[in-house]
């Protein structure tokens, strides 16, 4: 597993082991849109995501602002 592979599985196996739903939901937008080789945090990423047909578009994470 090069770096940026292990990069992307940090994120969602600590986002994933976190108590409730909203890790479980974190951790699959993060492994549907997280790319470390692009621009922005994972949040950042999945904050833009344009995929409206997702069930889980509504709940994704976005920015408290």
């Amino acid at each position: 597993m090069n770096e940026i592979d292990k990069r992307r599985a940090e994120i969602i196996n600590r986002e994933a082991g976190k108590a409730g739903l909203r890790g479980k939901i974190d951790a699959k937008c993060a492994e549907c849109c997280y790319d470390p080789t692009q621009e922005g945090t994972w949040r950042k990423q999945v904050e833009l995501c344009a995929s409206r047909g997702c069930p889980l578009y509504s709940v994704r994470p976005t920015s408290k602002a």
